[in-house]
């Protein structure tokens, strides 16, 4: 049959914050008609650029661990709908339950191969999630913008990136935040100066603890 290609108003999610739903639904949907999922990559559910201060007060869970485990496996009672479970050690909640340990199911709208590597045993991250939906499905809020990864430089230094660069990331913050009368000290003035790249995780983990005064805006 060749590849599917998507529908442009399912392919391009006007809120990213509920793309994770959106793209459980073109899998599911695929599933049901007895159609194969042979959605390449780059025909992804594609998400509009977002900053900081869209994914901090928004997310149900900000959380920082560790991979120790990630199944990629499909879905109860969907075996043809590819997803991951992964399990994280926790070693932040910023938001959250108190917990040692917290396990989600991500949907893969581009199959098993498409986010292989995105979650391996021994990586750090640092996610934006939704609650889980109905079907137990939850992907970090615009997809690889809500997805950050925790590496050292060469120094030794923790620094931490999403999975786009930090483009645009904080983009208009200081605006943002003196709207709703949140003030920015110097160390994040110095952060949010950033078009792009990976910063420290300190320095980061400050910033979206402001952030999260914001007001969630649906």
């Amino acid at each position: 049959m060749g590849h599917l290609l998507p529908n442009r108003r399912w392919a391009r999610a006007t809120n990213p914050a509920r793309s994770h739903r959106l793209a459980e639904y073109v899998g599911l949907i695929l599933f049901a008609a007895a159609i194969p999922l042979p959605i390449s990559a780059p025909a992804q559910v594609l998400t509009r650029p977002v900053n900081l201060a869209f994914l901090a007060p928004r997310a149900d869970l900000i959380i920082q661990g560790r991979v120790v485990e990630a199944r990629y496996e499909g879905l109860p009672s969907y075996p043809h709908v590819s997803t991951v479970l992964v399990t994280l050690e926790v070693e932040r909640m910023l938001r959250g339950p108190d917990t040692k340990r917290y396990t989600f199911r991500q949907y893969l709208p581009g199959g098993q191969r498409a986010l292989k590597g995105d979650y391996t045993v021994g990586q750090r991250v640092l996610l934006f999630l939704p609650v889980p939906s109905s079907r137990g499905l939850s992907s970090p809020l615009a997809l690889e913008q809500g997805h950050f990864r925790i590496v050292p430089d060469r120094s030794g230094q923790e620094l931490i990136v999403n999975q786009r660069g930090n483009v645009g990331l904080f983009k208009d913050l200081p605006d943002t935040a003196a709207r709703a009368g949140i003030t920015l000290d110097e160390d994040h003035l110095r952060l949010v100066s950033r078009t792009r790249g990976a910063v420290p995780v300190g320095d980061f983990v400050s910033l979206v603890e402001r952030l999260m005064l914001l007001p969630r805006n649906e």
